[in-house]
């Protein structure tokens, strides 16, 4: 299979009049759409429906998540170095086949223990192997562009989620929630696998092009560039654990998520409890998608004209304004601005971190260090 994506991409960049690294976001795309099947704004769609249909209250519903990012945790150092070792495209094609089937079989997760068994495998996928892929494959295809290029893929991911959302919600007012479950995981299938698997390379110079699309040079003078204009230096995952950076990264990072997920699992059923229909609680869950999608491409530009202590620095402050306005919701309007700041909140949080590690730790090992 590899030799088969190996073969397209080398006729694909001979033919095409621009970068094949496009055609890699294309691909890359794919699967941040995909993952979103089990984001927790899909989830906030069936939280009441579940609540009403199984008995379970919205704390069990919502405790998948928490499994989901707890087991990320563990599992993420053994990702990182498969996708150093085995490369990208191998984990992001098996990551989105298992997380059609994970998605799949929660039509009959009709107990708690199938329920988090299913839906903890997707937010692991989401959580792991898609986030560390994809960064590290669009930081090897792309420096100067970085930022615009992972704002790209999230922006597929957040038309993701305006789809995802609309199709569960569909599909259990025409359905059942078992359709709904069918549905998002035959779309994982049908999106994801097939470009995952045929158009990614996992870096340019294996179909013998650099980053940014830059003319081959000289061996000194490729030296010279990725030193001096670049400004990036390659480590090793040990280099990079005896550094102060990662460790403030990481926990920046850390609390940042915890408290993107807590909010998003419960905002749809907090919006019901303050009075708005179900429609119009899943209006305001698509505007958040909808102002992620485009704050996505924002946050890229921003990163790429900024230094990334000034980025990360706002997007935290803009988090925690975003949590305290959540007490403003009294009406639908009120609950619309909050969803769009959510989005502008979450759209950060997808841009920032990977541009943040390759600007500080290279290109090479960046898999292990995330």
């Amino acid at each position: 299979m590899n030799d088969i994506s190996l073969v397209i991409a080398r006729k694909l960049s001979a033919r095409l009049p621009f970068y094949y690294g496009w055609i890699v976001v294309f691909a890359a795309g794919t699967t941040t759409f995909a993952r979103m099947a089990p984001s927790t704004t899909t989830l906030a769609v069936f939280v009441s429906p579940m609540a009403d249909e199984f008995g379970w209250g919205r704390t069990l519903i919502a405790g998948s998540v928490s499994l989901g990012a707890l087991s990320s945790i563990f599992i993420s150092p053994a990702v990182g170095r498969a996708v150093d070792r085995y490369g990208v495209r191998l984990i992001l094609t098996v990551s989105m086949l298992v997380l059609g089937v994970a998605m799949i079989s929660l039509v009959w997760a009709t107990v708690p223990v199938f329920f988090y068994m299913g839906f903890a495998t997707g937010r692991v996928i989401f959580h792991v192997p898609v986030q560390i892929g994809t960064g590290a494959l669009i930081s090897r295809w792309f420096i100067r562009k970085r930022g615009r290029a992972i704002g790209i893929i999230y922006l597929a991911g957040a038309i993701g989620g305006i789809v995802t959302v609309q199709i569960a919600s569909l599909a259990i007012s025409h359905w059942s929630i078992g359709v709904a479950w069918i549905s998002l995981g035959g779309l994982v299938l049908a999106v994801a696998v097939l470009p995952s698997a045929l158009l990614i390379v996992d870096r340019p110079e294996t179909i013998g092009l650099q980053p940014d699309n830059q003319p081959p040079v000289s061996s000194e003078g490729r030296v010279e560039l990725e030193e001096d204009s670049r400004g990036e230096t390659d480590w090793t995952p040990r280099q990079a654990m005896r550094t102060r950076a990662l460790w403030v990264l990481t926990v920046v990072v850390g609390v940042l998520f915890m408290t993107q997920a807590g909010v998003s699992v419960h905002v749809g059923a907090f919006f019901l409890d303050r009075g708005l229909s179900l429609t119009a609680a899943a209006n305001a869950i698509t505007i958040n998608a909808a102002v992620n999608a485009f704050a996505s491409l924002m946050w890229g530009a921003i990163i790429e004209r900024t230094t990334v202590r000034v980025a990360m620095t706002g997007l935290m402050l803009l988090s925690a304004t975003c949590s305290l306005s959540l007490l403003s919701v009294t009406s639908e309007g009120s609950a619309f601005g909050v969803a769009a700041l959510l989005g502008l909140v979450a759209a950060g949080g997808n841009v920032i971190p990977p541009v943040a590690f390759a600007s500080y730790f290279g290109r090479r090992s960046i898999g292990s260090i995330r």
